[in-house]
This record gives C-alpha cells, structure tokens and sequence, in this order.
C-alpha cells in the first residue's frame, strides 16, 4: 500500500528525520522510519510538520540543513498532500510561507480542533471527579 493511504482501519505511517535525531523506539512501534524526507514523501497523502529535537542528546541541534524544509518541491514529490503542523511554527524555518499559506495547509483548522479536543479531555475530568 503507498505511503499515506489509508484501507479500512489501517494507515501506513512513515516517520522521517535528520540523522542524529532518532525517537525513542517505544514510540514508533509499527511505523517505517525513513532517514530519507523525499522518500518518505513520495506519494503521501498527509505531512505533519514538526521542528526535530534529539531525544539522545536532548537540546542539542544536530541538524541545521535547510533542506529539510517543507516547501513546494518537496510538496510535489506527495499525493497533493495536505499539510499539518501543531503550531507554533517557524516560517520558512520548518514550513515555506509557500506551503503553510497555500490550500494545501490545513494548520488553521487543525489549530481550531485545540478547543474541541481540550473541551472533551475536561469534560472526563469532570466526569470522573
């Protein structure tokens, strides 16, 4: 199945990073880890966007290549992938103005569902006081 797509209740979920900036093993359970961004975006459907941090050598920055920028080109390799990222993000640090205004970005939706998924999560404290 390409990268991305979804059948039923399964998607395929592709992590992909800088070398040097590798997550812990218990969170990546069932994932293919890719060291390659533009084979990791060939033909995905969505790309959540994210600054990378070492969880080995926590703090240190490992990586600083521009290349590991979302922009157009790298958009072009996808599906016509819609674009996500948890803000707050850093323009054309993380994101291309490009990509992040484009209408392939769903970040300001994604920013709204917050409020929804907050409300929810309150809502079971409540209930379970």
């Amino acid at each position: 199945m390409p990268n991305g797509w979804v059948h039923g209740d399964e998607a395929d979920l592709v992590i992909t990073h800088p070398q040097g900036y590798e997550l812990d093993s218990a969170f990546t359970k069932h994932a293919t880890i890719i060291t390659s961004q533009d084979e990791a975006l060939h033909n995905a459907d969505y790309v959540y966007v994210k600054n990378w941090s070492s969880y080995n050598e926590y703090g240190k920055i490992l990586c600083s290549d521009a290349g590991w920028m979302l922009n157009n080109n790298k958009l072009a390799l996808t599906n016509d992938a819609k674009v996500m990222h948890c803000l707050p993000v850093r323009r054309n640090v993380e994101l291309s103005d490009a990509v992040l205004d484009s209408p392939n970005s769903i970040v300001t939706q994604q920013a709204g569902n917050r409020v929804w998924a907050a409300q929810s999560v309150l809502s079971e404290i409540i209930k379970s006081m």
